[in-house]
């Protein structure tokens, strides 16, 4: 007897939670991921219905390429982001600019988080790996599915081309960085980085000084930007950007018919305020 019937696939271990922490049975919502064997242990997350459910985290107030930075206590740059303090930011390709440059719809997906002290910035970042992962040696491991960082001490850039206090930090999944400065390699001062990586997904974590920057303080508003990156160790496939303001015919850094990209014009830049 042949029975009849539909179903629907199962969402893969380690895909990102729905925004009101929902994933399809028998998964449940660990730390913004769907994962299986979840143990209900309230008591040490700090959840009010165990480790399938959000912990709280301090807001951190967006809006259209702005973020606002809270201050927190100095965070371990450890790579585990279980001790974050601060909410995500979800990033997709479903939602957020890409460049498509040989994925055929292979894109990551993630979430970051921005925070400070009275003297560091502070970025933290998860990322659904798109395999293979990739091993590529520095300079060019943004070859590899990693994470390019776009600051700017003197807040947004108003020209196209990286000023003395604006770098282009990309670390990938396994912790190997390298920095850029238009598109020639540089070496920053004080940053301490740390990667991670498990099964399904990879952590970054990321402080800086001013001094990183060639800054004695960092102003009031610092200049910002993520590109989740997908590289198989020989060419970079895709990126998944945060926030991208400029474009044709504006800006052209690219060609003359795509729009920008902020590894090579700081005016798509955001804004993350102190």
């Amino acid at each position: 007897m042949l029975a009849g019937g539909c179903y629907a696939p199962q969402l893969p271990e380690g895909a990102p939670c729905a925004a009101n922490g929902a994933c399809p049975a028998p998964l449940a919502c660990s730390a913004g991921h769907c994962v299986a064997g979840i143990v209900h242990d309230a008591q040490i997350d700090g959840s009010a219905i165990g480790s399938d459910g959000p912990p709280a985290c301090t807001p951190i107030l967006v809006g259209s390429g702005a973020l606002t930075a809270p201050t927190i206590p100095v965070p371990a740059i450890d790579g585990k982001l279980a001790d974050w303090p601060t909410c995500f930011v979800a990033m997709s390709s479903a939602s957020n600019p890409t460049r498509d440059l040989g994925a055929n719809g292979m894109f990551p997906s993630g979430r970051f988080s921005v925070a400070r002290d009275s003297s560091h910035i502070y970025i933290a970042a998860e990322v659904m790996g798109v395999l293979p992962l990739g091993d590529q040696p520095p300079p060019a491991i943004y070859q590899n599915n990693s994470i390019s960082f776009y600051v700017d001490g003197d807040g947004q850039p108003t020209a196209a081309a990286y000023g003395p206090h604006a770098a282009q930090i990309v670390i990938d999944h396994a912790g190997q960085v390298q920095s850029f400065r238009n598109g020639n390699t540089i070496t920053l001062p004080n940053l301490a980085t740390a990667a991670k990586t498990s099964q399904a997904t990879y952590t970054i974590e990321l402080a800086i000084l001013p001094s990183t920057l060639g800054m004695t303080s960092f102003g009031s508003t610092l200049g910002f930007d993520i590109g989740l990156e997908g590289g198989d160790g020989t060419t970079q496939t895709s990126e998944v950007i945060w926030f991208e303001s400029c474009g044709p015919p504006a800006c052209t850094c690219t060609n003359a018919s795509a729009p920008d990209a902020p590894f090579c014009d700081g005016r798509d830049f955001g804004t993350v305020a102190l």
